[in-house]
């Protein structure tokens, strides 16, 4: 009778399994993609990892007990998490990448691992992510020394001596501007400067005006005696050079030649005596030039 009972509860109870089992959601994996290398991995790196899911068309993801990002875990941070999902024919496919980035260090090789991941979908059905192990390279020492003992002293570059330069540079600055003063004292012409522009000064700049021609002859010699004159402060004649030259110490080397000129200068104005026009104008040039010089005091 036992016998009988037991044949007719397994009779009943065997085809409510199966019909259960048949009815229970199921999650089928498609693929998985995991970093092409485990070893040599380093301090930074980013490891992506893919999983391919295949489920009932009318079965969703749960969102909600995804990892967050940003989530660390054994020294390896889940960066980024991207899902996506397509239909295709009576099932959903879902897609999902998971980029991890590691940040543990370890002074010498160590294995690490990508953590498992869970996932479930609203029809309580489940699948899960395996680990992956890899390998994280030697970043620093076991034993560090101090830094002070094996640095090399560093010395500063020797300094080029640019004050030796510097005092040429100014002593040829100076140089160049004082010359330059005694060269615009000495040639100057113009009548922007009094202290330069004198009587012989005024007269030698007339003088470069005037034809190489008896007229000129005339011109130069008037234009030198007015210039003595107004030095003098009245008619000066030949008598009077020694008085001048008396009153006015600085011509006192041109006295012989002032001689020469009221000798040249009677000449070509009151006795019709002729010379050289151009000799006589670049003399009268010439002498003019040395007043001026002692006008200014050179």
């Amino acid at each position: 009778m036992k016998q009988i009972f037991l044949g007719w509860l397994i009779a009943c109870v065997c085809p409510s399994l199966v019909y259960a089992e048949d009815a229970a959601p199921k999650v089928q994996v498609l693929s998985v993609h995991n970093p092409a290398s485990y070893a040599g991995i380093q301090i930074g790196d980013v490891l992506q990892r893919t999983i391919q899911l295949s489920v009932a068309a009318n079965d969703q993801l749960n969102d909600s007990n995804l990892p967050l990002k940003g989530l660390q875990r054994n020294g390896v941070e889940l960066r980024q998490l991207k899902v996506d999902s397509r239909k295709q024919g009576d099932k959903q496919v879902y897609t999902l990448v998971f980029d991890y980035q590691v940040f543990a260090s370890s002074g010498k090789p160590v294995q690490l691992q990508l953590p498992a991941e869970q996932l479930t979908f609203n029809s309580g059905a489940t699948a899960e992510l395996p680990s992956w192990r890899f390998w994280l390279m030697a970043q620093l020492p076991d034993q560090l020394q101090k830094a002070k003992q094996s640095v090399i002293a560093q010395y500063p570059p020797a300094l080029l001596d640019t004050q030796t330069p510097q005092r040429g540079l100014a002593l040829s600055l100076l140089l160049a501007l004082v010359g330059g003063l005694v060269l615009l004292y000495r040639h100057a012409d113009w009548t922007l400067l009094p202290m330069v522009n004198g009587q012989f000064a005024r007269a030698y700049r007339k003088l470069k005006k005037l034809p190489a021609n008896a007229e000129g002859q005339k011109q130069a010699a008037l234009i030198v005696q007015d210039a003595l004159n107004q030095r003098f402060g009245q008619q000066m004649l030949g008598k009077h050079v020694a008085e001048f030259v008396a009153q006015q110490p600085a011509f006192k080397p041109l006295e012989q030649e002032l001689h020469t000129f009221f000798a040249q200068a009677n000449a070509v104005l009151y006795s019709g005596q002729t010379h050289d026009a151009a000799a006589y104008l670049q003399q009268c040039k010439t002498f003019t030039r040395q007043l001026r010089d002692c006008e200014r005091g050179v």
